[in-house]
């Protein structure tokens, strides 16, 4: 679905990403790992075209979008998350869903909200993620575990193809990370996924492929076991108790 050829990116004297290449495959989910500063969220804003790119090439279905700003990428399916949650607290959650089918579909926000196939698309996304019983209910109000599967079901609200989820369970508790990582084992299913985290807990239980980044390169690219087998990779990053 989407392929990266030797992406870098500069930032000044700092290559906080270089020649990274990577194919993401819808059934797959493709976990990116690596210590802070390693460029794993760079990765991310070059594929979903938030930065624009040093040097390299980025496909989607072949086609070459290397040149696409990031709204017109969104409506060619490259769906995506960040690592800070990105909802509107004072709207309903079905509101906040609702909203995010409108640049895909080129709909006014006054018209968006009587739009009964927005809303229906919007309450199919909620019960993806296992939040439509909460549909009518303030954003402020939900737990930060709800408010992650919102952000992802604002996400599926527009229809992509591959998603690029940054850090989803960045600080969401033990008893709201199960849901999460059920959730993302899911989506693999019908979705290209491309995830960047930092609980390898989750990571080497939910993955089928896994790529190791330090420093801004791709030190190994394999299946969890033999991610966790490598010794370069427990030498850099994993340690020796994995």
């Amino acid at each position: 679905m989407m392929q990266a050829e030797r992406l870098t990116r500069r930032f000044g004297g700092l290559l906080a990403v270089d020649q990274v290449s990577l194919t993401l495959r819808r059934g797959t989910l493709h976990a990116v790992i690596g210590p802070n500063g390693a460029g794993k969220s760079t990765l991310i804003n070059l594929l979903s075209g938030e930065i624009p790119l040093s040097a390299g090439q980025v496909f989607l279905n072949d086609g070459d979008i290397s040149a696409w700003p990031a709204w017109r990428r969104g409506q060619a399916g490259v769906g995506r998350t960040f690592q800070r949650t990105n909802v509107m607290p004072d709207m309903t959650v079905v509101e906040n869903t609702r909203l995010a089918t409108q640049a895909r579909a080129g709909v006014g926000l006054m018209r968006s909200a009587q739009n009964q196939p927005m809303i229906k698309t919007a309450l199919a996304a909620l019960r993806r993620v296992g939040l439509a019983d909460s549909a009518g209910v303030t954003a402020s109000t939900l737990s930060h575990g709800q408010a992650r599967l919102l952000e992802i079901a604002m996400v599926l609200a527009g229809a992509p193809i591959v998603l690029l989820l940054d850090e989803p369970l960045a600080g969401l508790g033990a008893e709201e990370t199960t849901p999460v990582a059920n959730l993302l084992r899911d989506l693999a299913h019908d979705h290209a996924v491309l995830l960047v985290e930092h609980d390898m807990d989750v990571v080497f239980a939910v993955a089928d492929i896994i790529t190791v980044m330090v420093d801004g390169r791709v030190l190994a690219t394999g299946t969890p076991d033999e991610i966790r087998t490598s010794a370069a990779v427990r030498d850099a990053y994993l340690g020796h108790g994995v």
